[in-house]
């Protein structure tokens, strides 16, 4: 199944939902989208006067109304669109890929893929997170000190989950194959018997491209993908962690603010309490892709 996103990133939209949701969300949500994977050439792309202007080596040009039409069409209505259309070509006319396109997806993922250490990774961020906690700072700014920590838990445990579960499935063609098969986002898909083997050609980077465009710390999509894939078991109760990522979602997109514009007061304690949380959590999956003899360690 297809998702789009809002643009903090936090709320996946369906294409069955996106065509239901008033006029802003729509925007929002195609804005967000186009700009995940377009952008001004003049961020990137060469540019040589001599040769006439823009060398578009990453691929393009690319036309905003055609590419939201592609998109979007029949799910949103035109005049939506429009609207979207003449606010990007007020910015520029002609657009390249964003960084996010299928080279930058293959050469960040076979890197991820090399990491086999992201256990000690891990253990080595809480450690560091430890030793700042231990630094004196001012009354005033200790509060954003210590919210900053906080994220960084959280951070080390996206981390840890997306390092692991890509090294494993892109190291092995079965559990690749298990992930495609059960994963949700490619079940309803359906093919034509004439794009039968361009599809089988496209499916691994599809898989390899919704890996890099997850949302780590979205734990309702992770569990059952460590589950169905690695027959790995998340601990029953997450309850604490998903409060903490709410906080930390507040902290990021709210500037330390909860939706009633209250401060967040973040402790050295409460920081202490989530990396004995979070350590347990990652303890317990670790030790089940040790018996399970999933690991591509060495040592």
């Amino acid at each position: 199944m297809v998702e789009y996103f809002t643009s903090d990133y936090e709320h996946p939209i369906s294409k069955e939902e996106l065509s239901k949701v008033d006029r802003k969300t729509q925007l929002e949500v195609m804005e967000t989208w186009f700009r995940q994977h377009y952008e001004d050439p003049a961020e990137r792309t060469p540019y040589e006067s001599a040769e006439g202007g823009y060398i578009w080596i990453w691929g393009g040009p690319y036309d905003a109304r055609e590419e939201l039409e592609s998109e979007f069409a029949g799910i949103v209505p035109s005049d939506v669109i429009d609207e979207l259309v003449n606010k990007l070509e007020g910015e520029c006319l002609e657009w390249a890929p964003t960084s996010i396109s299928d080279h930058y997806d293959k050469y960040l993922l076979d890197d991820i893929a090399q990491i086999t250490d992201y256990y000690s990774n891990f253990i080595s961020a809480v450690q560091d997170i430890e030793m700042l906690l231990q630094i004196h700072v001012d009354s005033k700014a200790s509060n954003c000190l210590t919210r900053l920590l906080y994220v960084n838990v959280i951070t080390a445990l996206e981390t840890y989950l997306s390092d692991a579960f890509i090294n494993i499935v892109l190291n092995s063609k079965e559990l690749m194959r298990r992930f495609i098969e059960t994963n949700p986002s490619f079940q309803d898909e359906k093919i034509s018997i004439s794009d039968i083997y361009r599809t089988v050609e496209m499916i691994e980077k599809k898989a390899r491209t919704f890996l890099i465009e997850l949302i780590w710390h979205r734990l309702d999509r992770i569990k059952p993908m460590y589950e169905k894939t690695l027959n790995i078991e998340f601990p029953t109760d997450l309850g604490e962690i998903f409060r903490s990522i709410r906080i930390r979602h507040d902290i990021v997109h709210r500037n330390g603010k909860t939706k009633d514009g209250k401060d967040i007061l973040v402790t050295k304690e409460d920081v202490k309490n989530l990396i004995k949380t979070v350590k347990q959590f990652v303890q317990h999956i670790d030790n089940q892709l040790i018996d399970h003899d999933l690991t591509n360690r060495s040592s």
